[in-house]
This record gives structure tokens, C-alpha cells and sequence, in this order.
């Protein structure tokens, strides 16, 4: 035992991200928690590229390939409730994983923090109202602007941006994505790094 007296504090990361989860449980989102790893199956259904592809050695069981994002097990959420009173609303902070040659890991994995917002039904509108509120506690700055991603509504999606740093994005789900997943309802969603966050 080391002789020298130590006092247990949280962590200030740790100490913003229950400040977020406390700011959205407030204004009635439902935390959720998933599995960092996802099934094969699902990496098909979001038509990942081989880059974004992490698959595990020696996997006992179909949850063998690490997230590349929230995304994935937000809309796993949302298909295993279809059937569940509407409207849903969740969130979820936790890991993704990237292959990343910068990482000191000996795996050449980069792992970060993110945060995904999820509304069903949603609209653009009343998600960024959400991301407004969420940034003003933070006292933090976005900025947003038009942007084109695979599995969201084009004209309905932004990028975000905070110091000048791409942060994530904002926007209405796709149907043909909606129809992958065999949802029935319109999702609209905010994925965002925490990382520039949790440095601010």
C-alpha cells in the first residue's frame, strides 16, 4: 500500500458528460446503453466501407465487429420497439471505434467518445431546438452547414461544426434506411464527437 493519503475525485470528463446526460434526461430523453460490438449483418445494412470494417479474432457469438459509430445500435433501438408507444426520444454517450494509423495503440484502433440524440418520430427542427439548448448549457459555439451523408435525407442533413472542427452532424433519417431497419416512423438524429467537447 502506497503511504501517502489520496483523495477519490471524478474526473472532469466524466463530470461533463453526466452534466449532458442530466441536461437531455431534463428535457425528457431516455438514456440507452449498447454493446460496443455490433453483428455483421447490421455492418451490411449500413453499407460501411472495408476501411470502417474492425472485426474481431475470435468471436463466440454474431456481435464479432467493433461500432464504427452510435448510429448503428441507435436504430437497432428503434427496430427492436417499433411497436412501443411513440414518441420515442433517446440518447446514448459511449465508445466508437476507428482504424487509425495516428493511435499510439499497438492495435492501430482509435477509440472516442461520442454522443447520439434520437427522435421518432422527429423533424429537423425540433432536433436542432435540442442541440440549441444542449450547446447553451455547455456554453459552447456550433456552427452548421449543409452537408451530404449516406443515411440521412439530403437537404435535411448538416454538418457541425465547433471551432472550426468537424464535430458530427444533424439530420432526418432516410426511408430507405427506415426500411433496412424495418422502422416505421421518420428518425431524425445529432451524432457528435465528444471529444472537442470534453477539451473545451
Amino acid at each position: 500500500m502506497p503511504k501517502l493519503a489520496t483523495i477519490g475525485e471524478e474526473s472532469k470528463e466524466s463530470k461533463t458528460k453526466t452534466k449532458i446526460s442530466d441536461i437531455l434526461a431534463g428535457l425528457g430523453l431516455i438514456e440507452t446503453s449498447s454493446y460496443h460490438l455490433i453483428k455483421a449483418e447490421e455492418i451490411e445494412k449500413a453499407k460501411l466501407q472495408e476501411n470502417e470494417k474492425i472485426e474481431l479474432e475470435n468471436s463466440k457469438t454474431e456481435y464479432k465487429m467493433l461500432r464504427p459509430n452510435l448510429l448503428i445500435p441507435t436504430l437497432r433501438t428503434f427496430a427492436e420497439n417499433k411497436d412501443n408507444e411513440y414518441p420515442q426520444k433517446i440518447f446514448e454517450i459511449g465508445t466508437v471505434f476507428k482504424k487509425s494509423t495516428l493511435t499510439s495503440s499497438e492495435t492501430g484502433i482509435k477509440e472516442s467518445e461520442n454522443l447520439i440524440i434520437a427522435s421518432s418520430p422527429g423533424n429537423f427542427t425540433e432536433t436542432k431546438q435540442i442541440l440549441d439548448y444542449l450547446t447553451r448549457m455547455l456554453s459552447i459555439k456550433y456552427e452548421i452547414k449543409e452537408a451530404k451523408h449516406p443515411h440521412l435525407i439530403e437537404g435535411r442533413t448538416g454538418e457541425l461544426t465547433i471551432n472550426g472542427k468537424h464535430a458530427g452532424y444533424i439530420g432526418e433519417v432516410h426511408p430507405e434506411t427506415l426500411r433496412n431497419w424495418n422502422i416505421k416512423m421518420p428518425v431524425t438524429i445529432i451524432e457528435l464527437s465528444l471529444d472537442e467537447i470534453l477539451n473545451l
